[in-house]
C-alpha cells in the first residue's frame, strides 16, 4: 500500500512537472510565422520546455481569457485588450509590455498586377478602379488590424464616416458606420469580405477577393509574396497597432517567465524584425 502510494506521489509530481515546463500561448494571428519561428528557436535554446500555440483574433481571445480560457501568455496585436485585461487584474502586475509595431499593406494577387493594378504604382487608388469590387478585410468589431484597415481607407477619403460607434459595436457591418460612395462609384458593386482574424482574410484574399488590406507580417509570408504585391501604408496612415503582451495571473512560472523574458532577445527581435514588425523604439524608414 506504501509502496502504491509513493508510486502515485512520484507520477502525480512528474505530471506537474511537465505541466510546468509547457507555456500556453494565445497569440493575434498576425504573428502566425514569426512567433513558430521564436518559438522553435526557443525551445532549441531551453529543452524541456515546450510551447503550445494557439492564433486567433486578438479581441475573441479576449473575451474568452474573461470567461477563464486557460493561457500563460497573451499577445494582442493591440494595446487596448491587455490593458483591459490588466485592469481586471487578470495579468501578472507589471508584465504588460510592448513587443512590437504592426504595420499595415494593401495586398492585390498577381493576376490583378499583371492587368495594371500594380499597389506599388497606385498606393490606396487601386481601391477606385471598376475591377475591385471586393476586398478582404478583418472583422473590426474584435480585430485590431480590421480597425486599422478601416482607418486606412479613412485616412484616404476612400470611407467616410455616417455614424458613431464603438468597434465591437459595429456587427452589422462596415457601411452601416460609413458611406461607400467613393468605392462603389462607376462599379457594378463594392463590398468588405471579413476574416474572423487577419490570418484568415488573407486566405480570403488569396481564394477570392484578390485585394486585401492586411498585416505587413502576412504579407511577407512565402505564400503571399509569391502570389502578389503590396504596398506599404505609412505609420500616420491609419490607427497604431501597439502590439502588447502580457502574462496571465497565477501563471508566472519559470518556464513561462523564461519564454516571456525571450521575447524582448536579440534573436526573437530578429525574427520580429524580418516579418516587417518595428521593434519599439524603432521609427520607420518613410
Amino acid at each position: 500500500m506504501l509502496r502504491l502510494l509513493i508510486l502515485t506521489m512520484v507520477l502525480g509530481l512528474g505530471l506537474v512537472q511537465a505541466q510546468g515546463n509547457v507555456v500556453r500561448v494565445v497569440a493575434a494571428s498576425d504573428l502566425q510565422f514569426a512567433l513558430e519561428e521564436i518559438a522553435v528557436a526557443f525551445e532549441r535554446a531551453n529543452p524541456g520546455i515546450k510551447v503550445e500555440l494557439n492564433f486567433g483574433s486578438s479581441g475573441k481571445f479576449y473575451t474568452q481569457l474573461l470567461q477563464g480560457l486557460p493561457a500563460d501568455v497573451y499577445f494582442s496585436a493591440d494595446e487596448a485588450f491587455p490593458l483591459r485585461l490588466e485592469q481586471a487584474g487578470m495579468t501578472v502586475p507589471g508584465s504588460r509590455k510592448l513587443y512590437a509595431v504592426g504595420r499595415m499593406v494593401i495586398w492585390v494577387a498577381n493576376e490583378l498586377v499583371a492587368q495594371g493594378l500594380d499597389p506599388q504604382k497606385l498606393g490606396p487608388k487601386l481601391m477606385l478602379d471598376k475591377r475591385v469590387t471586393q476586398v478582404a478585410i478583418a472583422n473590426p468589431v474584435h480585430a485590431p488590424y480590421g480597425r486599422a484597415a478601416v482607418t486606412l481607407l479613412e485616412h484616404f477619403g476612400l470611407l467616410k464616416k455616417t455614424r458613431e460607434a464603438e468597434w465591437e459595436a459595429m456587427t452589422a457591418g462596415v457601411p452601416a458606420f460609413y458611406s461607400m460612395a467613393v468605392l462603389q462609384r462607376g462599379k457594378p458593386r463594392f463590398e468588405f469580405v471579413y476574416g474572423e482574424n487577419i490570418a484568415q482574410t488573407a486566405q480570403l484574399a488569396l481564394a477570392s477577393t484578390k485585394v486585401g488590406i492586411l498585416a505587413l507580417s502576412i504579407a511577407k509570408s512565402p505564400a503571399l509574396e509569391q502570389k502578389g504585391k503590396y504596398w506599404l501604408a505609412p505609420l500616420s496612415s491609419h490607427l497604431r497597432l501597439n502590439q502588447n503582451y502580457a502574462m496571465l495571473k497565477g501563471q508566472d512560472r519559470p518556464a513561462v517567465r523564461k519564454f516571456y523574458d525571450y521575447i524582448a532577445t536579440p534573436a526573437a527581435h530578429a525574427v520580429l524584425r524580418r516579418y516587417g514588425f518595428l521593434l519599439p523604439g524603432e521609427k520607420p524608414d518613410e
